[in-house]
């Protein structure tokens, strides 16, 4: 899936929407755009409309979408209440309908609120080079989402303090791909690789843990399916 940051910020009178795209194959699309607008929960309502018609305009589905705004987030949800006259009442149903998730982040971790507020050029990948096949041809890789606090976690034990939310959802998939799966409890499946072990419920990466020892035939078989894991992606 890929993963979509969206924001705005307000100053002289002017709204700076913003939304940033990482793609399964780490192919990165961001947009600044600047309106006639001081609401910041509208500016910030215009920014998901905008990223909306992005996708829409070039099919992307199956997604997760990141903003740090609850009150827009209530917003999307009221089927009968308009929140801004150029916005759609049925914007989260578009959104489901091209199967995307809403998820509410700390902004300090919403990467659209920093292209909102800079100043300068960003490159985007030129979209005919974007491979959303990249991990298609791989039987069983997972393509799950995170839960918002794995990402202390992630960045607590894997020692990587300043790991995005993005970096830590496609990492951890990545992990359980290359992991043994040591219980499994209905919809509660828990993946040991070295010694971390990884909680997933459902569709999603629940909890990040750290055990005391490390099986030797756990490590030998990483290694082995991460040799694996590099040939078919070099295929």
């Amino acid at each position: 899936m890929f993963i979509a940051y969206s924001d705005a910020s307000v100053k002289n009178n002017k709204a700076y929407l913003a939304f940033l795209i990482v793609f399964e194959d780490k192919s990165i699309i961001g947009r600044r755009i600047i309106v006639n607008e001081t609401d910041s929960n509208i500016a910030e309502a215009l920014a998901i409309n905008e990223l909306l018609s992005f996708l829409r305009r070039y099919n992307f589905r199956d997604g997760l979408l990141l903003f740090d705004s609850n009150g827009v987030k209530k917003q999307l949800k009221r089927k009968n209440r308009q929140i801004h006259k150029y916005i759609p009442k049925d914007t989260y149903r578009e959104l489901r309908g091209l199967n995307v998730r809403t998820q509410l982040i700390n902004r300090k971790l919403n990467m659209a609120h920093r292209i909102s507020r800079c100043d300068k050029y960003l490159p985007s990948q030129p979209i005919s080079l974007i491979n959303r096949k990249y991990y298609q041809s791989i039987e069983n890789y997972p393509d799950l989402y995170l839960q918002a606090s794995v990402l202390k976690e992630y960045r607590e034990i894997y020692n990587k303090r300043s790991a995005t939310f993005h970096e830590a959802q496609m990492k951890l998939n990545k992990k359980i791909w290359l992991a043994d799966l040591v219980e499994e409890n209905g919809e509660m499946k828990i993946y040991e690789i070295h010694d971390k072990r990884i909680h997933v419920y459902g569709d999603t990466i629940i909890k990040l843990s750290r055990i005391n020892y490390v099986r030797i035939s756990n490590h030998w078989r990483v290694v082995r399916r991460r040799k694996k894991l590099k040939k078919m992606l070099i295929k």
